[in-house]
């Protein structure tokens, strides 16, 4: 699959937060500078996790045989590491300082988790594995983007009793996912290559 393609299903295909059911970081809601550390924040978690996750697969876990153990070793191994990687940054002021706090924030959530596993163990190389993963950040951003304006909107409107809130929230965000299931693999192979 081409790179354009990877991309393509990433964001909109295999949406993190959509089709994968992965929890909304809270990151994801704040706006401004602090907005933009998480979203930085959440691109280089994903991109540092996924490389060290296929690295460690592919060069140790499966010459070994022990691929079934890949989950306990990225816990174990690739979360520390990309956790002192944004500490080592932090030592700097301003943006880099909220940077790394919005990092330690998303590191502990489903979302680097998940976007590693998922990007290490399609097959691709680590290129391709690298660019699914920060695809796969942006579609998740787009989502949680979209479902907070989407939300504020139900908030504003004359919504029936019976769906304030949560039905309504939870009604949209299944006809988000469902429109976004048209966009399978077979579908951007072809339109993509």
């Amino acid at each position: 699959m081409s790179y354009l393609g990877i991309v393509a299903l990433s964001v909109f295909g295999a949406n993190a937060l959509l089709s994968y059911g992965f929890a909304p970081c809270p990151a994801a809601r704040l706006r401004g500078l602090v907005g933009m550390a998480s979203f930085v924040a959440l691109f280089l978690a994903d991109a540092l996790a996924s490389g060290l996750l296929w690295a460690l697969r592919a060069l140790v876990l499966r010459p070994l045989g022990l691929d079934f153990i890949a989950l306990l070793v990225f816990v174990m191994i690739a979360i520390p590491l990309v956790r002192l990687f944004f500490r080592a940054i932090a030592s700097q002021s301003g943006f880099l300082q909220r940077l790394s706090a919005a990092a330690d924030e998303i590191l502990v959530s489903s979302i680097v988790f998940g976007i590693a596993l998922i990007s290490t163990k399609s097959g691709y190389s680590i290129l391709e594995a690298l660019v699914a993963s920060v695809s796969s950040a942006i579609g998740y951003w787009m989502a949680a983007v979209l479902l907070d304006a989407l939300r504020e909107r139900l908030e504003l409107s004359d919504v029936p009793e019976a769906f304030r809130g949560a039905p309504a929230m939870l009604i949209s965000a299944g006809l988000m996912a469902m429109a976004l299931m048209g966009f399978d693999a077979v579908f951007i192979r072809n339109l993509a290559g």
